[in-house]
């Protein structure tokens, strides 16, 4: 059931919805410090170590790098293909980094509740790439 659950929400955010363009500005932070965070709050993921600010942190970051993908590429279907793409693999890490987090849960409470996190952290991203808030 679990499984099922997780590639369903990968699957998810893999899709894009065209139907609605908004303009969103991203800050100047450059595209190697986002990764490193991200990578770093990844590790605390998969560690066990994180909390909720720090899945705050990641889902504003890894939106940050879907609108940074997104403009790069100049035509509409290449912005909303790399996005995507983009969208699937820090989805894919995130789900690597829970899964190791719910593995090592030290009882099943502590399992559950990183499994909601994970939800919810996966549920914005993907409200955010449906809603196409990364397209310009």
């Amino acid at each position: 059931m679990t499984k099922l659950a997780v590639v369903a929400i990968v699957l998810l955010a893999s899709t894009v919805s065209q139907s609605q363009r908004i303009i969103r500005e991203t800050p100047t932070r450059s595209t190697d410090e986002n990764a490193a965070v991200i990578g770093d709050i990844l590790q605390k993921i998969s560690s066990g170590d994180s909390n909720a600010k720090d899945d705050a942190k990641l889902v504003e970051l890894i939106k940050q790098e879907i609108v940074r993908t997104a403009e790069e590429i100049k035509t509409p279907t290449g912005s909303i293909d790399a996005a995507a793409k983009k969208a699937q693999k820090l989805v894919s890490e995130l789900t690597s980094a829970y899964t190791n987090a719910i593995y090592k849960s030290k009882s099943p409470e502590d399992g559950r509740e990183n499994f909601t996190r994970f939800q919810n952290t996966v549920q914005a991203i993907v409200e955010f790439i449906k809603n196409g808030q990364f397209l310009a």
